[in-house]
This record gives structure tokens, C-alpha cells and sequence, in this order.
């Protein structure tokens, strides 16, 4: 692998994702260059390293003199040629279409070095159907997660052609960079965590639906209980403090029954038709009426942060065997 400071970062794509991941990269002393389509998307970009960078310094995570050479370290180009016509590595964080994400790759494939890397950040898309022939081997999905600059995992899928050298160099780099990178040894749509999300999602849009409890109470139960204990155990390892046996006689269980297969729950839908798209729209579930959507976004980087650093034992201490 080479040294940090010989290896490029062309981040494509500057929109919900791009900037906490090209954060990341200069904060591990990556020179990096952004680029997106929108010269407003740039911007937006640009504000919320600002603010991502004086909130981890008012948290004690950086000091005001690491700001600066941080913000030296990321650059920006109105062209993609440019961004990746000498980058090591390229993130590919585009919105997730199939079409859009074919015409970038293909843009990448006209300008970009023979053995550039390609990570994609798509969050269920197989873009090794649409990938060129000659960047399979070289190219991985590196799944991140909002936000990027603070939430340590990455899923990194392998393609069937994906070399084991772009998979190891890889995984060492994002461990160096104090991530925590899970290897899928093939694609499934999805992943790991979104699928697991998927099946939350249904269940607790079906209690929802249904008048069983309120979306604050439904909040304050998953926080209360699962979430913590998620911390320590995760999800299979809890099932040997339950006891194998009684896990498989609750999934027998008659009297239990699963929610019906919705995907379009009244409690989600109605509050699209209203308009009530999440933070951006300023009211989803919950109403954030009259709250810069920064402000917002900072408040909940300082909170996971505390639950970050309490918790982080968690993270080191891989099971209790």
C-alpha cells in the first residue's frame, strides 16, 4: 500500500455523504478533491465540513490547529476529469440510481488511471452489472454510514472479479483511518445493516399503523432496551444468552404472529403525500419547524458523539468469549 501522502482521493458526488467521507480521508492526511455536477451541492459541502470540523474541536475531538491543515487537504474541481485523472482512489457517492451511477462510472473509466480503485458508496445497488469490464477486478463497494465522520462502520462487498489485493489494501486503510470495515464475500442487495433495517422498519411501521403504541413511546422503548444491549452483544451472540432452545421455540410459537409484507405503510406514505419528508423538509415523523437544518445536524453529531466515546470499549472488545 502506498504512503498516505502519495495516494490521491477523488470524492464524486458532494451531496448527503461526500463530505463527512472526504473529511475522513484528510483528516487521515489524504490530499482529496471533491467534485460534483451542482455548484450548490459544493457549497452545502463545503459549509458542513466547516461545521463538522469546529464541532469536533468544541467536543475535544481536534484541536483548532489541526482545522486548518484539514481544510488545506480538500480540494474541489467543477470537472470529473480532473478530480480523478490522478487519484489512487475514487469514491463514487453519486445519488442512487442505476442510470446516473452507469454514466459516472463510465466518465471515471475515460480519465482515471488503469489501476485506480473505484469504492462505491451505494447502499443496495449491484453496480457490477454496470461496471466496465476492465475495473472489476479494482473495484469494491465501501458502504458508509450518516454520519460518515463519526459512525465507525463500513460494509465493503466484493464483486465476483474483485481482486483479494483491493480488498486487503482496503480493509487496511480504513482500519488505519479508525473505521471499522465488515467484509460481504458476495453482493446481496442491501447489505447487511439495511436489510436488517428493512425488517425493523416493517415491524415497527406495522405497530404504527395499527394504533399499538405511539412513535415516541416506540423511540423510547427501542433506546431503552435493544439498542444498548446491541452494544455488548450484538444480534447473534444475544441469542446465546437467551438460550438457543427458547429462541427456537419463540420463533415457533403459534399465538405470535409476523406483520403482513407492506411496503407501503400508511404511517410512512401519509406523511410523504403531506410533504413531511424527514430533516430536510423540516418535519417527518417528528416536527423540526423553524430549525436551521445545520443546526439540527450538528446537535445530533454532538449526542452520537458522547454516545461514541462512552461506548467505544464496545467496539474494541469484539465478544464475550
Amino acid at each position: 500500500m502506498r504512503p498516505v501522502e502519495q495516494t490521491k482521493i477523488a470524492v464524486i458526488g458532494m451531496g448527503i455523504m461526500g463530505p463527512g467521507i472526504a473529511l475522513e480521508f484528510s483528516k487521515a492526511g489524504y490530499p482529496v478533491t471533491g467534485f460534483d455536477l451542482n455548484p450548490d451541492a459544493v457549497a452545502a459541502g463545503e459549509e458542513i465540513i466547516d461545521v463538522t470540523l469546529t464541532t469536533l474541536v468544541e467536543t475535544g475531538h481536534m484541536t483548532r490547529e489541526e482545522i486548518k491543515p484539514v481544510e488545506e487537504r480538500i480540494t474541489y474541481t467543477d470537472s470529473l476529469g480532473p478530480a480523478v485523472a490522478d487519484a489512487g482512489i475514487i469514491i463514487e457517492a453519486v445519488s442512487e440510481n442505476r442510470d446516473v451511477k452507469k454514466a459516472v462510472f463510465r466518465e471515471i473509466d475515460s480519465h482515471a488511471p488503469e489501476k485506480s480503485m473505484i469504492w462505491s458508496n451505494t447502499s443496495t445497488l449491484n453496480i457490477f452489472e454496470i461496471l466496465p469490464e476492465n475495473r472489476q477486478a479494482h473495484t469494491l463497494i465501501a458502504h458508509w454510514f450518516a454520519p460518515p465522520h463519526i459512525v465507525p462502520l463500513v460494509e465493503v462487498v466484493k464483486g465476483e472479479k474483485t481482486a483479494s489485493g483491493t480488498v486487503e489494501t482496503t480493509v487496511s486503510m480504513l482500519k488505519a483511518m479508525k473505521k471499522i470495515p465488515v467484509v460481504m464475500e458476495k453482493y446481496v442487495p442491501g447489505f447487511i445493516i439495511n436489510r436488517i433495517l428493512r425488517n425493523l422498519g416493517r415491524e415497527a411501521f406495522f405497530l404504527l399503523d395499527n394504533g399499538y403504541i405511539s412513535k415516541e413511546d416506540l423511540d423510547l422503548a427501542v433506546k431503552a432496551s435493544i439498542a444498548p444491549r446491541m452494544m455488548v452483544l450484538g444480534l447473534i451472540q444475544r441469542y446465546d444468552f437467551t438460550g438457543l432452545d427458547l429462541s427456537a421455540r419463540n420463533l415457533l410459537d403459534e399465538n405470535f404472529f409476523d406483520p403482513p409484507v407492506d411496503n407501503t405503510p400508511a404511517a410512512l406514505h401519509d406523511n410523504i403525500n403531506a410533504g413531511h419528508l424527514g430533516v430536510k423538509a423540516g418535519r417527518g415523523f417528528y416536527d423540526y419547524a423553524g430549525r436551521d437544518t445545520t443546526d439540527i445536524l450538528n446537535d445530533r453529531d454532538r449526542y452520537l458523539l458522547k454516545v461514541m466515546d462512552s461506548l467505544q470499549f464496545c467496539l474494541e472488545k469484539e465478544r464475550l468469549v
